[in-house]
C-alpha cells in the first residue's frame, strides 16, 4: 500500500493562503467591494490563527469584522470558496462550514 504523505504543517498552510490572497491577482482581495472592507489595512496575520487556541488574534481578527460594511460579500466570498481558511465575514472554518450545511438542508 503506497505511503501517504502526511500534510504540512500549519504554518505552512497559513503562509500559502495569504500568498495566494495578498499576492496574487483575480483573487476575492481583487474585487471592488474588498476596497471598503474594515480590515483592509490590516495585518493579514491576524486573521490566520494558527491554532483555534489563539484566542488574541481571534478576537483583533473579529473587532474588524464587527463592525465592516462588507462583512455579508466577505462572508458569501468564503461560504463559495471553501479553500479558504482564516477568518472571513466574521466566521472562521468550522463556523462557515456549520452554516454551509444550514443551507444545505433549508433547500
Amino acid at each position: 500500500m503506497p505511503r501517504v504523505p502526511p500534510p504540512p504543517p500549519v504554518e505552512v498552510v497559513v503562509a500559502e493562503e495569504q500568498q495566494y490572497l495578498f499576492a496574487t491577482t483575480g483573487t476575492a482581495l481583487q474585487e471592488q467591494w474588498w476596497a471598503s472592507a474594515a480590515c483592509q489595512d490590516a495585518e493579514p496575520d491576524v486573521f490566520f490563527p494558527v491554532s483555534a487556541h489563539d484566542q488574541i488574534s481571534r478576537r483583533v481578527a473579529l473587532s474588524f469584522c464587527g463592525g465592516c460594511a462588507v462583512r455579508d460579500e466577505c462572508l458569501r466570498v468564503a461560504l463559495e470558496d471553501r479553500s479558504l481558511i482564516g477568518i472571513w465575514g466574521g466566521t472562521d472554518e468550522a463556523q462557515r462550514a456549520r452554516l454551509r450545511e444550514r443551507q444545505l438542508v433549508a433547500s
